[in-house]
């Protein structure tokens, strides 16, 4: 396995509506690990945010992050990049994003759509900055005279660039249930003498058709293809795609959000890629 992930704690609280204004807050904190191929990680963080609510649409927040991320266990014969990280990395990311959400629901839309766009500067032990652009669209495609039975399109699609000091363990990876069913997680990746280095650029995009098997939409088929790219750079070498099938169990007593079991097959490969045909995960499509 590309990497488990031993333990983590987080506690959050947010106000969507400070004093019924249409400014909103939220706080976090989290402690987690994990353990990969090429090092152990052990980060622990704060999160706060603050925005507003300039429609029924539109939204705008600012953020600043503070972590230290220890890095460890990293053999000498691992490329420099690894090196490079070795030990307490301390980091101040401070972002600002906007948002567009039309969604219907936030469990499950079945219409409407929602853009985010965010841009981030990283300081402390290392200095870059990360760009994300984000998009998620839903259609009823057929649903029942009462309403009930939707068949949805969803589609994600989302690319993100981070600049060229961006260290290992903040560079990107796909592979996995929200990236790429069909290869394993951290399994698409730029390679160093065979070391899986993460890259500063990465594009994603999915397409999934849902279809409820029961009136109470509690189980429901997915059938999906997933496409998209990591590289090094800012460019599109090895373009990945796969394609499955799946499905959707909602337990009430876990509460209205979906186990999820998707098979997921490579139709085309980069060189280097983990393949996993079996993934699980709970959640939504996105």
């Amino acid at each position: 396995m590309p990497g488990t992930q031993l333990q983590r704690y987080s506690v959050s609280f947010r106000d969507p509506a400070i004093f019924d204004s249409p400014y909103f807050f939220g706080i976090s904190g989290y402690y987690y690990t994990h353990n990969y191929n090429e090092y152990d990680e052990a980060r622990t963080g704060m999160r706060v945010t603050v925005g507003r609510q300039i429609n029924e649409k539109w939204s705008a927040s600012v953020s600043t992050r503070l972590e230290n991320v220890n890095i460890n266990n990293v053999p000498p014969w691992e490329p420099q990049t690894f090196q490079d990280a070795v030990g307490d990395n301390f980091l101040v990311g401070m972002s600002v994003g906007v948002t567009r959400d039309t969604r219907n629901s936030y469990l499950r839309p079945t219409e409407g759509s929602k853009f985010n766009l965010s841009v981030e500067q990283v300081l402390g032990d290392f200095t870059f900055p990360v760009g994300n652009a984000e998009f998620n669209k839903y259609w009823t495609i057929w649903e029942r005279a009462d309403g009930s039975g939707k068949h949805v399109l969803a589609m994600h699609n989302q690319v993100t660039i981070a600049g060229s000091q961006a260290p290992v363990f903040e560079r990107f990876y796909a592979g996995g249930f929200q990236s790429m069913r069909g290869f394993q997680f951290r399994g698409i990746s730029p390679e160093q003498n065979g070391f899986k280095v993460g890259g500063d650029f990465m594009l994603l995009n999915s397409l999934e058709y849902q279809i409820p098997l029961k009136a109470n939409d509690h189980i429901y088929a997915v059938g999906f293809v997933d496409s998209g790219t990591v590289e090094s750079h800012t460019e599109i070498r090895d373009y990945r795609v796969s394609a499955g099938v799946g499905l959707r169990f909602v337990v009430p007593m876990l509460g209205p959000v979906p186990i999820a079991l998707d098979l997921g097959f490579p139709i085309v490969k980069g060189p280097g890629d983990n393949e996993q045909v079996f993934s699980f995960w709970i959640g939504f499509f996105r």
